[in-house]
């Protein structure tokens, strides 16, 4: 855990030919690519392309790119990189890195996204009864999947989660429940 959040979490992130950044909410073939986080790179798959191999101690030139309103430091991540995108999402585009340097990562509100196994289940179990396929956490955002909630969303009434490490007790102070995003609906 660092101070942007989790290390490598939303380090990344695809930008159009103008630097502005890219999601599934415009593109839903985003959620196809299927990344591998190893000791030494991030591995990239997606339906009918080779894999993608990108070194977390490389990058390319320094650029500039938007994340909604702001205009931050990153690293283009080179031509390949940008092919390989291009061709699986069909149009123009390049993967940006965040500039570790920087203060703020690529999250678009929040470091952390935290949701449960429970509120999952109820999701389901609620789709189930109107007929609709269960869907599984793939569907959404979060970077931290609780189990042994009781309740479907009591996380949403947690004040203080305590993750031990061997460093001591890390602290998170959750915010509040995000009720606006969309992936799901995609």
């Amino acid at each position: 855990l660092i101070e942007t959040g989790f290390e490598y979490d939303r380090a990344w992130m695809v930008v159009d030919a103008h630097g502005e950044f890219v999601s599934q909410r415009e593109l839903p073939r985003m959620a196809l690519v299927r990344p591998t986080l190893r000791a030494h790179d991030l591995v990239l798959r997606a339906p009918g392309m080779l894999a993608l191999h990108l070194k977390l101690d490389t990058v390319e030139a320094a650029c500039r790119v938007r994340v909604w309103d702001d205009s931050v430091d990153a690293f283009d991540m080179g031509d390949l990189a940008a092919q390989w995108f291009s061709d699986f999402l069909g149009q123009p585009l390049r993967p940006a890195r965040f500039d570790p340097d920087a203060r703020t990562a690529f999250s678009d509100g929040f470091p952390l996204l935290v949701t449960s196994g429970a509120s999952l289940a109820e999701l389901n179990r609620r789709l189930a009864a109107t007929g609709e396929t269960p869907v599984t956490m793939q569907r959404f955002r979060p970077n931290l999947v609780l189990d042994g909630v009781a309740d479907a969303h009591g996380e949403d009434h947690f004040d203080t989660l305590a993750i031990e490490s061997p460093d001591g007790d890390v602290l998170l102070q959750l915010v509040k429940p995000c009720g606006r995003c969309t992936i799901p609906d995609v």
